[in-house]
């Protein structure tokens, strides 16, 4: 699991980064200094509604129904002081939720909070399932949002 963990982490990076260097006015910008804090992933869910819009897409072509179906659960702080997982019943019914509670949350979990270190019967098997449909959700947007399979390629620095 931790290969999986790092290859999705490495990956998002770079999704993130080609989101933003494709279009601006993908970023997250903060107003004061305007750093890149991010996507802007409302904004990027208005962009895929525009080419695929939420009620009519397959979501099991690419297979992303798993983000779809369920949103992953969050790290919340215990009444004890402590990390717990914690989960909600929000129903995705956009492209903004969609990403922001499905997707973005895959990512600020893993990255904040590494569901093997806090492990859970509701979430052991479903890890894997979300990291899964991480990949498929990349690879569809690059290719059917900007044309591009190889958004992924390797880091050159030079």
């Amino acid at each position: 699991m931790e290969e999986q963990i790092s290859h999705y982490m490495l990956r998002m990076g770079k999704f993130e980064f080609f989101l933003v260097s494709m279009d601006i006015n993908l970023a997250h910008v903060n107003g004061a200094n305007q750093a890149i804090m991010g996507v802007n992933w409302t904004r990027f869910a208005q962009l895929v509604e525009h080419y695929y819009p939420f009620a009519q897409f397959d979501f099991d072509r690419p297979p992303i129904r798993m983000f779809k179906e369920t949103a992953p659960q969050f790290l919340v702080k215990s009444d004890h002081g402590g990390l717990k997982w914690d989960s909600d019943d929000v129903v995705i019914d956009s492209w903004d939720r969609l990403f922001t509670r499905s997707f973005a949350q895959l990512r600020n979990n893993i990255a904040h909070g590494n569901k093997a270190l806090m492990p859970a019967a509701f979430t052991y098997e479903r890890t894997g399932q979300f990291i899964a449909a991480g990949h498929a959700l990349m690879d569809f947007v690059g290719q059917a949002i900007f044309n591009r399979g190889d958004w992924d390629g390797p880091i050159a620095f030079s």
